[in-house]
């Protein structure tokens, strides 16, 4: 579990407003964000009545008083703030139950993402459906190539065979016959876009499994250097684990490509707060677990960011653009979420939430 003082720090760092209600409704936690949408200190809003800086918003009122003695989750889209200072501004709302250890109803998380943040939240949802749709293309071609594909590469093998028997010497069909087949298994990674992607659920230890993957890099290559960073509290998780397997072996190679000599890949594990849910398309009723795989490199240029997980981008010269929108469509048939961020090193971090159940 991180400190109190850790986690108000990430929270402070958040642009959404992040307010803790207990049951008498009074506020014990907000974060900067808040105090600058409600243009008081922090100090000033602590204590202070939800009923009160929500005192012209009767729908929000009742929903605060519903999650506390329910334990449902809210979340309004769109909804357009009536009290002052915070009128005629628009937000994504939610509001979630915060359980002690006895599985009771708390307090609750309210985050609050301005229309500006949410048209950003909406742009990523639609590029996200806009991914999907090229991925469905790209399968919808494979589909078509491969029948022909699969005739040339049979004559090709008859050629050959021919010319085996008849003594001649020729080394063109078998160059062309590794090409067919080198097109082959990009055609099979492609089909990986088409829905729906099959999933085959066990149980096993995430860390386990990160061991692996790592073991085998350090096998690879000898001058990059591994740090683990695992909480081992983490429960096992129910996941598909050669699909997983895939896509961790897939950005710690990516990772090692971006490293230099001497360079430290960082892999964390750790319980995920429901305030980093805010801004993401993630079931906040879920719990997740969020892993991260950190270098040291160069990172990923601005312009190319918003590129990273369609089909067929790559900044490779001999890369072929499918490894990351095949990770994303993996991690997304889980219902987790994998996204890129800036490492506190000028280097790379790809982040991989991944839901898990409660004991």
């Amino acid at each position: 579990m991180l400190p109190n003082s850790i986690i108000n720090s990430l929270t402070d760092q958040l642009q959404q407003a992040v307010l803790v209600i207990d049951q008498k409704g009074d506020v014990v936690y907000c974060n900067d964000s808040a105090a600058q949408f409600w243009q008081k200190d922090s100090i000033r809003l602590l204590g202070k009545q939800s009923s009160t800086l929500f005192h012209e918003d009767l729908l929000i009122q009742e929903k605060i008083s519903n999650v506390l003695k329910s334990g449902k989750v809210f979340r309004v889209g769109g909804y357009v703030l009536k009290t002052t200072p915070l009128q005629e501004r628009g937000a994504e709302i939610v509001i979630s139950p915060v359980l002690n250890k006895h599985g009771r109803v708390k307090n609750a998380l309210i985050t609050i993402l301005e229309s500006t943040n949410l048209q950003e939240s909406q742009a990523r949802e639609q590029e996200e459906q806009v991914t999907h749709s090229m991925g469905t293309l790209a399968a919808s071609l494979a589909h078509e190539i491969q029948n022909p594909l699969s005739a040339v590469k049979g004559m090709l093998q008859l050629l050959e065979r021919d010319l085996q028997k008849a003594k001649i010497k020729n080394t063109s069909t078998g160059m062309m016959l590794k090409e067919l087949e080198r097109i082959e298994r990009l055609l099979k990674q492609l089909l990986l876009h088409s829905q729906p992607v099959p999933i085959n659920v066990t149980s096993f230890d995430v860390h386990e499994l990160l061991n692996t993957v790592i073991l085998f890099e350090q096998n690879t290559v000898s001058n990059i250097r591994f740090f683990r960073s695992f909480d081992t509290s983490l429960p096992e998780i129910s996941a598909d684990r050669d699909k997983l397997h895939q896509v961790f072996l897939n950005l710690v190679r990516n990772a090692v490509e971006a490293s230099t000599s001497d360079n430290v890949i960082t892999v964390h594990t750790r319980y995920c707060g429901k305030w980093e849910l805010a801004g993401t398309n993630l079931n906040p009723e879920l719990n997740y677990i969020l892993i991260s795989i950190e270098d040291e490199g160069k990172g990923v240029p601005q312009e190319h960011r918003n590129q990273l997980f369609k089909p067929l981008f790559t900044t490779k010269k001999k890369g072929h653009g499918l490894g990351l929108s095949i990770s994303h469509r993996l991690v997304q048939a889980h219902k987790g979420l994998l996204r890129y961020s800036s490492g506190n090193s000028n280097g790379a971090v790809f982040q991989i939430f991944l839901p898990y159940q409660k004991k």
